[in-house]
């Protein structure tokens, strides 16, 4: 059974990228802007994440054509369309995922990538079963042979294990390791280059390291396609199993981190342009998302909420409504009603939205 062996080590360039993305990061997470615009810039960054993404799969719909054709519910053959709403479905499925932080496992990555395909998310899927190969679109020459079909799943276990079990590893750098080793497996037929990205910015998420879903890293790998793929590729062997499976992906990981800072930073400083700006005058209200809003009035209301009231109302599940409830704690938008209360919980308004809303 084959497995992975490869290394990498902290250099001056990603200690400081690292640093770079926790001042972004930082920035982000403390200012307070209007949710309305907060809605806007996840909108922007959804849209050219699917057209950058499959733009560099080889996709020709223009971002304007792409934000037309993830707009419109009509029906069409047209496999360019198809791809950018396929994309679509799988990066809405994965954000909703990252709300209770569910674990990457071998049946959600099946799932992503019956949706990256245009399949069900029940559909049984599996990983590939032949060989196949990436060729040069000039010259037909073997730029990549991945691994046998018979050590593919062995591959993406490890590959699963390594990245829950390292946990004194950088989120940053474990994100990058992951797209390293998913598009290195190369474990289905099609849609690999596609799947990586969207688990590796899954990865982010989970771990907050999104920026609020403001940030775009495709844009920045297509602006330069050819470093991109030549930081994935460092120059190795195009067999797996002669230098692909035991190397030393340093190179990858700085360009990787590199363009983590470069997005964060550029994101970084927009937030802070707006937060700081004179003409951006933000209250708690503005702050507040129509789920907020929602709980808010009921609080008003009826004096008092519970999981089960939020879950019934949104049509989620409890274990849902609990965490949407762990996040308003934490950002001290709800306290708790009574803290002996063990069973059927109940929650108010904090002080400081309770003074302004009433």
């Amino acid at each position: 059974m084959e497995k992975f062996h490869i290394t990498w080590h902290y250099t001056n360039k990603i200690v400081n990228d690292l640093i770079k993305i926790n001042r972004a990061k930082e920035i982000v997470d403390f200012s307070v802007i209007p949710v309305f615009i907060e809605e806007e810039f996840i909108h922007e960054a959804m849209n050219k994440m699917v057209h950058y993404s499959t733009k560099i799969e080889g996709n020709n719909l223009s971002l304007k054509e792409v934000i037309v054709a993830l707009e419109s519910n009509g029906d069409t053959h047209e496999r360019n369309v198809l791809e950018v709403r396929n994309y679509y479905n799988a990066l809405v499925y994965l954000n909703n995922l990252s709300i209770n932080k569910t674990d990457i496992t071998e049946n959600l990555i099946l799932k992503v990538h019956n949706l990256v395909i245009g399949k069900s998310l029940k559909y049984k899927n599996s990983f590939r079963d032949g060989q196949n190969a990436v060729f040069d679109s000039v010259s037909n020459a073997i730029v990549y042979l991945p691994p046998e079909a018979k050590d593919v799943k062995s591959l993406i276990h490890q590959m699963i294990n390594e990245y829950k079990n390292n946990e004194d590893i950088p989120i940053p750098i474990k994100a990058g390791i992951f797209a390293y080793q998913f598009v290195t497996i190369h474990p289905f037929w099609d849609g690999n280059g596609r799947c990586a990205r969207l688990l590796a910015n899954y990865i982010l998420k989970v771990h907050k390291f999104d920026l609020k879903g403001f940030y775009v890293l495709e844009e920045v790998y297509d602006k330069n396609i050819k470093e991109y793929y030549d930081s994935l590729q460092m120059g190795l062997h195009h067999n797996f199993y002669f230098g692909r499976k035991d190397a030393d992906i340093t190179e990858w990981l700085e360009y990787f981190i590199s363009t983590m800072a470069t997005t964060f930073e550029f994101v970084g400083s927009r937030v802070k342009d707006l937060y700081e700006s004179k003409k951006t005058v933000v209250s708690i209200i503005d702050t507040m998302d129509k789920r907020e809003r929602w709980v808010a009035n009921y609080i008003i209301n009826n004096g008092k909420i519970r999981a089960k009231d939020i879950a019934n109302h949104f049509k989620v599940n409890l274990d849902t409504a609990n965490n949407w409830i762990k996040k308003w704690l934490e950002n001290d938008f709800l306290c708790r009603y009574d803290n002996e209360q063990k069973r059927n919980i109940e929650y108010i308004l904090t002080a400081r939205y309770h003074d302004f809303l009433v």
